[in-house]
Formats: structure tokens, sequence, C-alpha cells
């Protein structure tokens, strides 16, 4: 809520910012005509010297060349007259006032073209002449009486658009910081607000997983101590039933009866044997991973009936307990997939390890996984089955990386623990080995 009251608001002041920005074009437009028009006024005012110095001029000369600059003169004066009638169209008073300028400039030329045609005539005198200059300079005191009107009018507007201009940029500058400061505060808010939902979120993914890693402790344990029950009190109590049995044979060597119980004590006692050393393997405690491993690849070839190489150096230095049975939880659970879903005819498993690290791989020739079930566990480990979270969350327990590979012709589990060697540390008094330390 937080983000889209931002979002509207930096919106809302989006359109109020335009809408300043165009008055504000607008003003500076306005600003720009009115000292247009004032400086036609200037123009107006120079021309209309020129043209009375020129006229001036022929009087005292007669030079006929002067005659046509006189002409181009007044030319330039109604033409620049007629320009400001066109600036000030919008202005009913300035309209007025050009009207009256209008006729006071044609009075002051038909006076001066009064003057020149005296003097072409030669009949121009002194007297004569002067009275001209007086009629030609009352008609341009009522020219300059217009045009300071004109111009003082221009004047007033352009102060009153200068104000404008100035109000709009006030407006325009106050209108962007505020609407930059409330933004500013309300993605502060929702920036607060995200970090505080990603906090409890990652809190809340770190209980998760923390319980995870407790369920999957809490599971070896269970699955330890039933198989501690399974062949310390189940398998005791089938070997006396079988011992029971056996003796009741010699007595009665011809039952056939007899003969099928026992077959079928052997086959439950190595069931449970199976079922016991599957949830945990004494060889993990006892001789370490290597043996357990070699057991357990050999077990489940003869169980599967799929084909599978184990590659595994004939040393493998002891790790401590919690990665060598994650290493051997992740194996299981692998060739189980693989029995189970991928319809492999061959697996190959492999161990190798390096000076920091230990890297374990089971791949298969089976139909692959779908990789939609892939990226739902690369992203959050949920929805791709109980068997590869467990695997992730292993992995994730010690440190390692597990990742998996799968296309059309297979599919391949890889986990990678870095390790280091405890050179100080006394030998494993299982294997003689070294231990190494995750």
């Amino acid at each position: 809520m937080a983000l889209v009251a931002a979002l509207i608001f930096l919106l809302l002041s989006s359109c109020a910012a335009y809408l300043s920005f165009t008055r504000l074009n607008t003003s500076q437009q306005w600003v720009h005509h009115t000292r247009e028009v004032q400086d036609e006024l200037a123009q107006f005012t120079m021309a209309m010297g020129r043209a009375g110095r020129v006229r001036v001029e022929y009087i005292e000369k007669g030079d006929a060349a002067l005659l046509a600059r006189y002409g181009d003169e007044v030319g330039k004066l109604r033409a620049q007259r007629s320009e400001i009638c066109r600036l000030t169209s919008d202005n009913e008073g300035q309209q007025a006032a050009c009207n009256r300028l209008s006729d006071a400039l044609e009075k002051r030329i038909a006076v001066m073209d009064e003057s020149i045609d005296l003097k072409r005539s030669g009949k121009s005198t002194l007297e004569l002449q002067n009275q001209f200059t007086g009629r030609i300079v009352a008609a341009a005191a009522q020219i300059d009486a217009v045009l300071k009107e004109m111009y003082d009018t221009e004047q007033n507007l352009l102060s009153e658009r200068q104000d404008r201009v100035q109000r709009s940029l006030e407006i325009t500058s106050a209108v962007l910081i505020t609407s930059l400061f409330l933004t500013l505060v309300l993605f502060l808010i929702h920036n607060q607000l995200l970090t505080e939902q990603v906090r409890a979120r990652t809190k809340a993914e770190n209980a998760q997983r923390a319980l995870s890693a407790r369920l999957l402790i809490v599971q070896d344990q269970e699955r330890r101590k039933i198989a501690r029950e399974l062949h310390d009190s189940v398998g005791q109590h089938l070997a006396a039933l079988k011992m029971a049995i056996s003796l009741m044979q010699k007595r009665i060597p011809d039952d056939r009866t007899l003969d099928e119980c026992l077959s079928m004590l052997d086959d439950a006692i190595t069931e449970t044997r199976t079922i016991s050393h599957l949830l945990h393997p004494p060889l993990l405690d006892e001789a370490g991973l290597n043996s357990a491993m070699r057991w357990f690849v050999e077990g489940f070839a003869k169980r599967s009936n799929i084909q599978t190489n184990l590659q595994i150096p004939d040393q493998v230095d002891r790790f401590p307990d919690s990665v060598e049975l994650v290493l051997f939880r992740v194996l299981q659970e692998s060739l189980t997939n693989v029995h189970r879903h991928s319809g492999a005819k061959h697996a190959e498993v492999s161990l190798s390890t390096a000076d920091d690290r230990i890297l374990l791989r089971v791949r298969d020739d089976g139909r692959g996984m779908p990789a939609d079930l892939i990226e739902t566990l690369g992203n959050n480990g949920s929805g791709a089955g109980v068997g590869l979270a467990g695997m992730a969350e292993r992995a994730r327990e010690v440190g390692g990386k597990f990742k998996i590979s799968s296309n059309n012709s297979g599919t391949e589990i890889s986990l990678e623990v870095p390790i280091r060697r405890n050179i100080e540390a006394g030998k494993n008094p299982a294997s003689g080995a070294p231990r190494v330390e995750a």
C-alpha cells in the first residue's frame, strides 16, 4: 500500500508539475511577446527619426537622390507601424492606441510630403519650411505621446507577466520539492516495511531450516534406535525361535512343516538384518564411509537388478560422523530414487576427495527428471518431494553444495562438501586413518 501510494502520489505530482511547467512556459511566451512589442516601438521611434532627418537634409541640399531614401524610410515606418498593430491585436486598449498612432503618423507623413513637394517646386522659403517644421513637430509630439502610452502599457504588462512567471516558478518549485519529499518519505516507509518483511521471512526460513535440520537429526536417531531394536530384540527372538524349531526338528526329523518354518525364519532373519542395516548400517560407525558404501551398493545392485558401478578409493580418510552420515544418506536416497522413478538399467557412483573438498556423484541412464521440478527445488526447495528436499537440507547443514543435472539421457546428483584436515588429530581407532573435519 505504501508503494502504491508513493507511485500514485508521484504520478499526481508529475501531472501537477507538467501543468505548472505549461503555465510557466505560457507566461514566458507572453513576456517574450511584450519585449518584442517594446522592441518594435523603439525601432519605430528610430525609423521616424531617420525619415525626419532625410527630409531636413533634402530641404537643405535639394539632392534628388535623397528622395529615394526618404521613400524607403517612409515605407519602413509604415511597415513597422503595421507590425506593431499586428503584435498588439490581442489587446483592445493597445489597438485603439495603434489606431491613433496610425492617424498621427499619416498626418506627419502628409506634412513632410507637402514640405518636400514645396522644395521640389522651387517655391520653398525659410518661413514656409519653418511652418511645416512646426506642424511636423506637433505631429511628432502626438506620436511620441501615443508611443509612450503604448510603451508604458507594455511595461505594466511586462511587470505583471514577470510576476506571473515568478509565481509560476515558485509554485512549480514548491510542487516539485513537496512531491519529491513526500514520495521519498513514502518510499522510505515502503523500504522499511519491505525490510521488516524480509527480516521476518528470513527469520521464518531460518527457523524452518533449523526445524528441518532437527527433524533430520531426530529421524536419524530414530532410525538408529529402530535398527538397534530390530537387531537386538526382534533379531534375537527370531534366532532363539530358530534354535527351538531346530531342536524340534531333531526330535521329529520327517516333519515337513518344521522345514518350512525354518526356511521362513531364515528369510525373516535375513530381512530383519537387511532392514536394520538399511535404517542405520553398523559399518558406517565401525568401519567408516568406504565400507558402508560398498556394502550398500552391492546390496542395492542385488535387490534392484540395476547394474551399479562403484568408483571409490580403496582407502578413504574418516570424516566427522555428521559428514559421513550425510554422504551415506544422499547415496541411499539417490539410489532409491533411481530404482523407483528413473527406469534406469545402469547407475554409477563415485566418491573423490581433494585437499579441501569431498565430492559424491550418483548418475543413471534413466528417463530424467522434469525441468520444472528441478527449478522448483533450486528456487525454494519445495514441491520437489521429501527425498530431494531432505538431501538438499542435509547438504546445507554441513555447508555443502547439492546439485541436480538431468536430461533425456539420465540424471546426475552431486554433493560437494568442503573439508579440512586436522593434522593434529589422532587416528580413528576403527580405520587407522586420520580424521577429517568439515
